[in-house]
């Protein structure tokens, strides 16, 4: 007992701990918004009030267990961690399309041992490390081409995604990669010339994916008629009734009315039932997510920890944008989780790994000796 305190305790003097309480913070907040905004959802479905509930707190333990498992890795093993499950996604996002169920128009989920994963959400962070690998083998040894295998992986995997077809998806993980790239000192023309190509690809996109298309022009052409119109004036209203403190936990109204209340429409119920303060306050907290970590390699001499973090952070900010500006209807709705407090198992396990990998390279350890 003695010495399993003695590793905890070694544990946790070794990485962020502003950084893993401002994670727990919001992993309490989850807990707190699941409780009141899923029974709504749970009983329309036939099911009992507390159910997702349930499996989210059921999920935690296992998300508590990634995040330290991960945390105490050194930087060669999260590389081999990483390449092994990234091609373990890879796989399995071609297994969804081939057997995975179709919900809403897309196949993005498959059933796993009687469990519903999305592999496309483990893909996220793994990919995150694969792409800084590359960048980083390069950047210490010029005959190594990294950037180029770094665009294969994305000739891989974006084609992989658009046809499942998931968009926000392809965002984030295209986003990141091109972060990546800039911030490891790529020139600014080559960085503009992908910028100009996923511009050009969403327009592609646009044309090619009537259901993406269909987004877009509900979002700039709304007429009475679009189911989406009404989900978002139930969500603005919901902002509107929570005024600076809310209605109360479980006093909300739009939960009543919004199939993803409980998903993609979860900031909705936080800024109903607990009000302007709270939502601030989540948006407090991911920004340190995201900020603490990039100030922590302002100073490293490690490419690789450099590329990582603030491709893994960049990451983070660009999933709670679309999930909040979604909510706000500052873009088109699309289906995308608020880490830690939106349900869905694949997010909060993903998310755990994210955090995971973020407090073992922000250790001083790995930000010296980060590269291999």
């Amino acid at each position: 007992m003695a010495k399993s305190v003695s590793v905890f305790r070694k544990w946790l003097m070794s990485i962020d701990q502003p950084l893993l309480i401002v994670v727990l913070l919001l992993i309490s907040i989850g807990i707190l918004v699941s409780i009141t905004s899923t029974p709504a959802v749970a009983i329309k479905l036939g099911l009992s009030p507390f159910y997702f509930t349930k499996q989210h707190i059921i999920t935690l333990p296992i998300a508590l267990i990634i995040i330290f498992f991960l945390s105490r890795l050194q930087t060669n093993h999260i590389i081999l961690l990483s390449i092994i499950g990234g091609c373990g996604c890879v796989f399995l996002i071609l297994c969804t399309l081939i057997f995975g169920s179709e919900i809403k128009g897309a196949k993005r989920w498959i059933d796993i041992f009687g469990f519903s994963l999305q592999p496309s959400e483990f893909l996220k962070p793994t990919l995150s490390i694969i792409t800084a690998w590359f960048i980083s083998k390069q950047y210490k040894n010029k005959k190594f081409n990294g950037i180029t295998y770094s665009i294969l992986s994305m000739v891989i995997v974006v084609p992989l995604l658009l046809k499942q077809p998931d968009i926000g998806m392809t965002v984030i993980i295209v986003s990141t990669w091109v972060a990546q790239l800039f911030v490891s000192g790529l020139s600014i023309l080559l960085l503009a010339s992908a910028f100009v190509i996923g511009i050009a690809s969403l327009v592609g996109v646009y044309f090619a994916l009537p259901h993406f298309a269909d987004r877009i022009n509900k979002f700039i052409f709304p007429t009475a008629e679009d189911n989406d119109l009404y989900q978002i004036e139930r969500s603005l209203q919901a902002f509107k009734n929570g005024e600076l403190f809310g209605t109360g936990p479980g006093e909300g109204t739009v939960k009543m009315t919004i199939p993803d209340c409980h998903s993609d429409f979860v900031f909705s119920v936080i800024g109903e039932e607990f009000g302007l303060f709270m939502c601030i306050g989540v948006m407090l907290l991911f920004a340190i997510l995201v900020i603490r970590p990039i100030l922590k390699i302002i100073s490293t001499s490690s490419m690789f920890c450099l590329s990582a973090i603030f491709g893994l952070s960049v990451q983070i900010f660009i999933q709670t944008s679309i999930n909040i500006c979604s909510a706000l209807h500052l873009i088109p709705t699309k289906g995308m989780t608020l880490q830690f407090i939106s349900y869905g198992c694949s997010s909060f396990l993903s998310s755990a790994i994210c955090v995971g990998f973020l407090l073992a390279l922000t250790k001083y350890s790995s930000l010296i000796n980060g590269d291999l």
